[in-house]
Formats: C-alpha cells, structure tokens, sequence
C-alpha cells in the first residue's frame, strides 16, 4: 500500500501529465517525456500559481509579478512553469482570460468594455483583438452564436412563453 506521500506525489505527476496531455491534444504544445521532478514546479507551488492566476486574472499579471509571489526567481519560475505543464505562464494567463470571456458572451448580460475590464484588458479593442487571434472570431460574432445555440436548445414552448 503507498503511503500519503507517495499518493500525492503519484497524483502530482498524473496530474501534470494529464495538463500536458490536453495541451498536446490542442496541438499548442509538442510531445516531450516528463521532466525530472527536481526540474518541475511542486504540487503546492502550481496550485498557488493557479489561485493567483484566478484570483487576479482581472488585473496585469506579469511573470514578475507571479515569481515573486510565489518567491522565486522570475527565469526559474517561467522555465518550471513551462516544464511542469507545457505552457508558458503568459499562454497560460491568456487560456484562462479567454475562457473567463467565453463564459461572459455566453451569458450576454456584460457588455464587451465590461468583460474586457473583467477580464484584465485595458479596452475593448485589446480584447477584440485577442480573442479574435485565440479564439479565431470576435466577441461579438461568439456571443451571437451563443445565443443562437441557446435558442435552439430551448423547447419551443419555453421560447413561445407557454
């Protein structure tokens, strides 16, 4: 039976490789064999780094800004980052922006200057221009989209108001 240590070092490890994995998948990240853990970024250390991505994802977050909170050297930082997931941590704060936005058009209650504010662009038009070079439309176009798939998947009487 393992021990507690060595289950989590187990699930760290899945866990890494299942984010790799999902990169390869999207085919932004190439096919490489895990790195030695000494050269990965702890368990603790990601999940800090993902908190603080999520829970400043609103405002400029810069490697510098990242390391230091997790109190490393900003080169170790991103070369461990990249290491340990496959992304560097810019792709990553990006990823996580734009599927924060996906979520915003979804719902379409937020105007696009809001939704660029929420999700840390200085306007409207940086956020245009980034979705539209990750995503491969606008905003705007997305959100019409959305609102018609929502439409079709709702019953003819829901939409009728019976």
């Amino acid at each position: 039976m393992c021990g507690e240590q060595d289950w989590s070092e187990h699930r760290w490890s899945e866990l890494a490789e299942v984010v790799r994995e999902c990169f390869r998948r999207a085919g932004n990240a190439r096919t490489y064999a895990s790195p030695p853990l000494e050269q990965r970024l702890t368990r603790d250390t990601l999940r800090r780094v993902v908190r603080l991505v999520h829970d400043n994802i609103d405002s400029k977050l810069t490697w510098d800004d990242i390391a230091d909170a997790i109190g490393m050297d900003r080169y170790a930082f991103g070369r461990r980052f990249k290491l340990t997931t496959g992304i560097t941590p810019h792709q990553y704060v990006i990823r996580c922006r734009i599927r924060k936005a996906k979520k915003f058009l979804s719902h379409g209650r937020l105007s696009l200057a809001d939704i660029a504010l929420e999700i840390g662009c200085s306007c409207q038009s940086h956020f245009t221009t980034l979705f539209r070079d990750h995503v491969g439309t606008t905003p705007g176009a997305f959100r019409r989209r959305a609102a018609d798939r929502s439409r079709t998947n709702t019953p003819a009487l829901v939409r009728e108001g019976v």
